[in-house]
């Protein structure tokens, strides 16, 4: 999507957690600053099927109208389930654990955002963040891996938004419409 004509410097570049370090160094001047929280996204998001409205979706709802084009505007939803890895890359077990401490007591209950759309109507969409349920905090490094490799410590929690939608939006012309209606005889 980003590059679909594989030109050699896209304007976007994807990049995961590991291509993050190169990244920011390169920022930098090659000086990496830890610690680092690196956020990455699941790369197959799903259609929510339990909040997922077929006309919504397929038609659309009126969310405005034009007075001067004459024009309605339609919004078209279709509810997501996106789901975020949150990783922090320190060089101390001290840092990994108050960074990892603060990003829990902010997720572990829902905390909420709001957008405001960059399309034609100006409208805020309000969703939520939390870590997943039931999930731990997952550490891919520690100690030993310092110690002998000299890999950072590294941990992540899994979070979900709720409440996240893609929309679209169409437009229609009203036309006016104007009839003369004549009888044959008179009313009375």
């Amino acid at each position: 999507s980003f590059n679909p004509d594989n030109t050699p410097n896209p304007v976007v570049s994807v990049i995961d957690p590991d291509g993050a370090i190169t990244i920011a160094a390169q920022m930098q001047n090659d000086e990496v600053k830890y610690p680092l929280v690196v956020l990455s996204r699941d790369p197959d998001p799903k259609i929510d099927t339990e909040r997922y409205n077929f006309t919504r979706a397929k038609r659309g709802v009126v969310v405005g109208f034009d007075k001067v084009s004459n024009e309605l505007l339609s919004e078209r939803a279709i509810p997501m389930s996106l789901n975020y890895k949150l990783t922090a890359i320190t060089t101390s077990t001290v840092d990994m654990d108050e960074i990892i401490k603060e990003l829990l007591f902010k997720y572990s209950d829902m905390y909420f955002l709001s957008i405001e759309l960059p399309y034609e109507i100006k409208r805020r969409i309000r969703f939520g963040v939390r870590m997943v349920p039931d999930t731990s905090v997952s550490t891919t490094s520690a100690t030993f891996d310092y110690l002998s490799a000299g890999t950072l410590y590294e941990s992540s929690i899994q979070l979900e938004c709720l409440g996240c939608v893609w929309v679209s939006y169409n437009t229609s012309k009203l036309r006016r419409m104007t009839t003369k209606i004549t009888t044959s005889e008179d009313l009375k």
